[in-house]
């Protein structure tokens, strides 16, 4: 069953407008980067939603390994416990999508991960696309996770540029060459007709990136956020009749 939980607010001109709660959570353990998240995705959203951006307390400073990744969700889903009765919907702010799946077990509202929503969003945009993220390792993850989706044979190819998620912001002018450099290697040599940014981090980078490639580029974040818009819209969420069940979380000590 899908509970919104949106509260109602009066426009002048509109009448009584039913507004939409989102809740942002970025599975790394500092807020460096929650209020610039927050300025971003207020920008994107309709008037009619309400967006916040909060961090885990424990884990990773930020993830690039599948080891990473793992310290992140425990402490996913215990905000997701804790704040599911407060929000119509939750997205789960890294390309990875750590503990997305468990924690649509976990409430009964949407929940979104940017790698997952990029993947099916490029699929509409073009026979074939191309993921560019960070470093040599996630090339084979992200394969992965499109075997997973069951979207291989749209996956152009995965390319990487050699920089940490830190350092991303850090050297802003070298991260935006590189993934230029890559993009355009992907469409003229793996024919992609569609990129996507594989790595939040990069949201900052996306207007400078989307300016030097001639195909159309799927910035993530965004495109998980507006897709939650309408999951939410369309009073949308997850069945939990086959692959999500409903958690017993008696049997889970130390927690």
């Amino acid at each position: 069953m899908f509970l919104c939980f949106s509260f109602i607010v009066y426009c002048k001109s509109k009448g009584v407008i039913e507004m939409k709660k989102i809740l942002v959570i970025n599975p790394v353990a500092t807020d460096e980067w929650n209020v610039s998240d927050k300025n971003y995705f207020e920008k994107i959203i309709s008037k009619d939603t309400l967006v916040e951006v909060v961090n885990i307390e424990k884990g990773p400073a930020y993830i690039e390994s599948f080891y990473d990744e793992s310290f992140a969700v425990p402490d996913i889903l215990r905000i997701v416990k804790e704040k599911k009765n407060f929000y119509d919907g939750i997205m789960i702010n890294c390309f990875a999508d750590p503990g997305v799946y468990a924690a649509r077990e976990v409430c009964d509202i949407p929940v979104v991960g940017p790698g997952e929503s990029a993947m099916l969003t490029a699929v509409l945009l073009g026979h074939k696309f191309s993921i560019v993220s960070v470093k040599k390792n996630v090339v084979p993850i992200f394969e992965m996770k499109a075997r997973l989706l069951g979207i291989t044979g749209r996956l152009a190819s995965v390319e990487f540029i050699d920089i940490s998620v830190n350092n991303l912001e850090k050297n802003r002018d070298e991260a935006v060459k590189r993934i230029v450099a890559a993009a355009d290697k992907a469409v003229k040599e793996k024919y992609a007709e569609v990129i996507i940014l594989g790595c939040t981090g990069m949201l900052s980078l996306y207007t400078q990136v989307r300016e030097e490639i001639i195909v159309p580029v799927v910035e993530p974040a965004a495109t998980a956020v507006k897709l939650l818009e309408k999951l939410i819209e369309l009073r949308l969420s997850h069945n939990k009749t086959g692959l999500y069940t409903y958690p017993v979380f008696e049997k889970i000590k130390g927690y």
